[in-house]
Parts: C-alpha cells; structure tokens; sequence
C-alpha cells in the first residue's frame, strides 16, 4: 500500500470537525443538556431566541454594508451584492481557518473577481480591521473599568487570569501592528525583512522574493490608502460608529439567549456585555478554527451563575450555533456558490 500522507491543515480540519460533533452531542445528551432542558422547561420565553438570531444576522449586514462602502469610494461599479459576497466569503473562511487567517485572502481574491485591484481590496481590509480592533479594544476597556469587581470574581485562578491576559496583549498587539503599518511603513518592513532567511529554508529563492515584494507592496498601499482616509475624517467617523453598532449587535446575541432561557433574570445588559467582551478576548489566541473549544469553556466561567444549571449548557449550545454554526452552514454555501464574473 502506498504511503499516506495527511497535510497539517487536513489534519486540524478533522480534529475541529471531531471537537465540534462531540461538542454538540455533549451539550444537546449529556445531563442537564438541550434534551434534558427542552422536555422540562416551562417558562422559557422563546421570542427572545429569534431577536439574538436577529442581532447576529444584524452584525453580518452591517459588515457588508461597510465593504460595500469602503470599495466603492474608488470603484463605483462595484455593487452591494458585491460587498455581500465578499463579506459572507471572509465570515465562512474565518471560521474554517486556524486563527481566521483564510478571511482576509478569501476576501481579497473575491473582490478581485469583481474588479477591484489587490492592493487597494487589503488596503480596505486592513483599515476596517484596525477600526474594528481599536473599537472593540476600547469597548473591552470600558466594560472592564465599569464591571471591574465582576471581571476579579471571574479570574479567580491563574489559568483564567493568563488568558485573560494573553488575549488582551494579543488584542492589543495586533491593533499596534497593523497601526504602525498605516504610520510607519518602513520599520514594519525591516521587521518583516528579518524573517527573510527562515523563509528560504522553505521556499526556493524565487518565491521568497515574490512573496516579500507582495508584502512590502500591501505595506506601502495600506500607508497611501491611510494617508488618504486621514483626509475624510467624516467618513472614518461613519464606519466608526457603524461598527461600534456592530460590535453592540454581537454583544446582544448571549443577552438575548439569557432573556429566553432564564427570563426572570435580572443581571444588567452592561454586566452581559462584559462577559462576551471577555469570550472573545480569551478565544482570540486560540489557533483552531472557530475557537472550538476555548470559547465554550470561557462562556461556561462567565456566564456560569447566571444560567441556572438546567439551562447553561443550551445557552453555550444556541449561543454557538447563532454566532458559529451558523456561519458555517448557512454563510458556507453562499460564499462557495458564485456564478462566474469578469472584471470590469
């Protein structure tokens, strides 16, 4: 028999496949599971679940809205079914990819399609991404210095104040970098030059060129397209405040499964607020396609006490669904499907 060999993606993707099944027959068989809370729950105020379904639905439209925006700035042909495709393509391979690294390439490739040139389409992205980052960082900030009492009762062991640390640094980080590259193009490139020689190790000398001129060209289109956004100040202003709005619409989603599962409950929507700002810190540093895993344990250490035992597993299970299956079922095939397109 021939020797087979499984790349390491392949095999990440069927770990993650397999994590994600047992997840899901966990949360739905085991004890106090969806099973358990479907059959005995009487008061459950199951509206709630559509308005969460709604609130995540309202976070993708607005994502391709603001795609949709920021491209045609320069490409007026480029239409509002366009900005849709390329936002749902980027949804569906960020969840599928280790650490969301397949969103932005996927993007950029389906914007391409469209017309839109390579540099400008990750010049795009990246300036989004750094609004978004410098939002949700200054959120998590907010919400951590008004519930700062709650955030201690939280991290109350080393493992869980790591993480917490590691995902805000990581958080941080990553905002710091992308910033610099809209700034000071020239040191990024010199940090990116020192990994020129681990490049060669794996690459033939051809395409560690390539691939560092492709770099050091994005860099520079970034910074060109930065110096130009500085100029319209108002329009910076617009996609701040739609995603801030984007940001509340995913922060909704675990306040309305609450309000459904435990619908005498009474702990405050800023309180909520804080606990998916914490999810998604934590869950951010995890390497593996949708954060399976890390991010059911964290929603478990914030959102424990406000769930009764009977209905915390359904709440980890419909909060994944909404926020993560979803994408993947639905989002998948709209973003795979496509009928053929030339540029214009």
């Amino acid at each position: 028999m021939k020797n087979i060999k499984i790349s390491f993606t392949t095999l990440l993707n069927i770990i993650t496949v397999t994590l994600c099944t047992g997840l899901i027959l966990f949360f739905v068989l085991s004890e106090n599971g969806l099973r358990d809370f479907l059959k005995n729950s009487r008061n459950a105020d199951y509206k709630f679940l559509l308005y969460a379904l709604s609130a995540h639905i309202g976070n993708c439209i607005i994502d391709c809205i603001l795609t949709w925006q920021m491209v045609r700035e320069k490409y007026p042909q480029y239409k509002l079914r366009h900005g849709v495709k390329s936002s749902i393509t980027g949804h569906f391979f960020s969840a599928v990819t280790p650490g969301a690294s397949g969103g932005q390439p996927m993007q950029v490739y389906t914007m391409v399609k469209y017309g839109v040139d390579a540099g400008f389409a990750s010049s795009v992205l990246l300036l989004k991404f750094v609004i978004y980052q410098i939002v949700s960082t200054l959120y998590t900030v907010i919400l951590f210095i008004m519930k700062s009492k709650f955030v201690f009762s939280r991290l109350n062991s080393r493992f869980s104040i790591l993480f917490a640390v590691l995902g805000f640094v990581f958080q941080l980080g990553l905002t710091g970098f992308v910033i610099l590259a809209g700034i000071k193009p020239e040191p990024l490139k010199k940090f990116f030059a020192l990994f020129r020689p681990l490049f060669k190790r794996f690459k033939d000398e051809e395409k560690t060129e390539s691939f560092f001129e492709s770099v050091n060209s994005s860099i520079d289109t970034f910074a060109q397209s930065n110096r130009e956004s500085v100029k319209k100040p108002f329009r910076i202003i617009l996609y701040t405040i739609q995603i801030v709005l984007q940001i509340s619409f995913i922060y909704l989603v675990p306040f309305f499964i609450y309000k459904a599962l435990v619908p005498f409950g009474r702990e405050s929507m800023v309180t909520m607020f804080c606990s998916v700002a914490f999810v998604n810190t934590v869950s951010s540093i995890i390497p593996i396609p949708g954060s399976s895993g890390a991010a059911e344990a964290a929603f478990g250490i914030f959102f424990g006490t406000f769930f009764t035992k009977e209905s915390l597993k359904s709440a980890v299970l419909i909060w994944r669904t909404i926020t993560y299956y979803f994408t993947v079922i639905i989002e998948g095939p709209l973003s795979i499907s496509n009928k053929k397109t030339t540029k214009k």
